[in-house]
């Protein structure tokens, strides 16, 4: 019941997804009465991290991500990755929407807001202020990372019209949040709910999640800000990651799929995390596996019958992703790679199967008994392995290539890969990237795509369009996602994205 009052109260607020946050209204007393103890918080706390868990483990946000999608066949995404997006996204096009995000910054802003109403012990408010810190910091990251320049709203009743904020003030900002949230929250293995009890879940944000964020959001304002001094401080943030206790890197590329992706194990530090409910089944779970696996992951299928509902890889891509034979992901990620690259391609078209996401369910009674249902796996939004691997990134960049190599050839020989050797992998930087790419293949938000215009290799590892971008084309946008119309409705201060304005969305 608390929860739906807050849905209620939220949805006061934003008024309408198509409206962006642009009507006044009236909740002075509904404030005034729902904010009493540590119950009513932690109601509003919770459905928060529901709300983010729901918009950012949802379909549109699968699209979004997979710009960098490294598939053959791309379906519906073809134009997205070839950042030609007016071919297929229309000016209101769910995946150009910002409104998801502004909802969970909307849920935020309302705990943040009112947690002072309510009767707290210090310990307890420490803990819900930083979730609300973390999410809010966490959401403004990615939606700066998508669209670059965007509203910023830091009050719920902050409703009046918005022009955009130059990215890098929304940036500061989440660094403020996020070290403030990091000095309010535990560290992972010590988080604790309202009754005392262990929290295992890593939806749940704690200190080593903000400074894992931090990692990230200095690494991106370093390169794209250009203010390389930032590597330095993004990499202190990793090592604070590395040497908590709190993180252990799982034993084998094995017990990645089948204890890291199924979620909140130790590797794990950020999730959206997934319950055995008929709720969650039903429209939650692992969206991107349902568009690349089939068989044999998912029941009633067979080898010949159609690998995806829209992602398809090559045998022959996927021997050039892994070019080591001893990589155990080859064979973990992809079923029987050798073995089924060998049947003939009548039935199996030269696809790979994929199967990284291994907990399917399936129906156990009704019409559709035995036919798929749902994922059970978790949308794994950070790992140890992906810090590690930023870590190998950083120092590389700062000069420090022994520590760069110490780094990346942890990750590879958990993979049972060969130590990094220059003359075989290339360049330390293309190595560490490609190991990224082989490492959290298909899984994580837009990490490829993001690894990509971090490091600016978008010419050389992207498609289409991405190659012929010119400096200028960058500088106005084009890596960025363009404004929907819907947030230019009763709000004249907004703009749209240069680059996009002169190709497809000029409103």
């Amino acid at each position: 019941m608390k929860y739906l009052i807050l849905l209620f109260m939220i949805g006061l607020f934003l008024c309408s997804c198509e409206d962006f946050l642009t009507e006044e209204t009236e909740t002075g007393v509904t404030n005034n009465n729902f904010w009493k103890d540590a119950k009513d918080v932690d109601a509003a706390v919770n459905g928060m991290l529901s709300t983010f868990r729901d918009y950012q483990g949802s379909d549109v946000v699968v699209h979004q991500r997979d710009r960098g999608s490294l598939f053959d066949v791309l379906g519906t995404w073809t134009n997205p990755c070839n950042n030609d997006l007016s071919r297929s996204w229309s000016s209101t096009y769910a995946c150009i929407v910002w409104s998801n995000q502004y909802h969970v910054v909307a849920s935020a802003n309302l705990v943040l807001d009112n947690i002072h109403r309510a009767d707290l012990t210090r310990e307890r408010y420490n803990f819900y202020l930083g979730q609300a810190l973390a999410t809010r910091a966490y959401v403004y990251f990615y939606i700066l990372a998508n669209w670059g320049d965007a509203p910023l709203i830091l009050h719920a009743e902050d409703v009046g019209m918005k022009a955009r904020t130059p990215w890098q003030e929304i940036a500061e900002q989440c660094i403020e949040d996020l070290k403030a949230a990091a000095g309010l929250l535990p560290r992972a293995s010590d988080l604790v709910d309202i009754d005392g009890r262990a929290i295992t879940s890593k939806q749940v944000f704690s200190k080593g999640t903000c400074q894992a964020v931090l990692a990230h959001l200095y690494a991106w304002k370093a390169a794209l800000n250009k203010e390389p001094r930032l590597n330095r401080t993004a990499i202190l943030y990793c090592d604070s990651v590395i040497s908590d206790n709190s993180y252990q890197l799982a034993g084998s590329v094995k017990e990645v799929c089948e204890k890291v992706i199924l979620g909140n194990s130790p590797e794990g530090i950020l999730e959206c995390d997934y319950k055995d409910t008929e709720f969650d089944l039903k429209n939650f779970g692992s969206y991107m596996a349902s568009y690349c696996q089939r068989w044999p992951v998912v029941p009633l299928t067979t080898p010949s019958t159609s690998r995806a509902r829209g992602l398809c890889i090559t045998n022959s891509t996927v021997y050039a992703m892994y070019p080591d034979k001893n990589d155990s992901r080859r064979e973990e990620y992809f079923y029987k790679l050798d073995s089924m690259a060998n049947v003939s391609t009548s039935i199996t078209r030269g696809w790979a199967y994929v199967q990284k996401y291994r907990h399917a369910v399936a129906y156990t009674s009704g019409s559709q008994v035995g036919s798929m249902r749902a994922y059970l796996d978790n949308e794994i939004l950070i790992r140890l392995a992906d810090i590690i691997l930023l870590r190998a990134e950083l120092k590389a960049k700062t000069g420090d290539e022994s520590g760069a190599v110490k780094d990346l050839n942890r990750i590879r020989e958990r993979a049972c890969c060969s130590p990094y050797n220059a003359v075989v992998d290339g360049d330390l930087a293309g190595a560490i990237q490609d190991e990224r790419d082989r490492e959290f293949f298909c899984e994580g938000l837009t990490i490829h795509y993001f690894d990509v215009v971090r490091n600016g290799t978008f010419r050389e590892r992207l498609r289409g369009n991405f190659k012929t971008l010119t400096d200028k084309d960058v500088e106005d946008g084009a890596l960025f996602l363009p404004v929907s119309r819907l947030a230019f409705r009763n709000n004249t201060l907004m703009l749209q994205t240069p680059y996009w304005k002169r190709n497809g969305y000029a409103y």
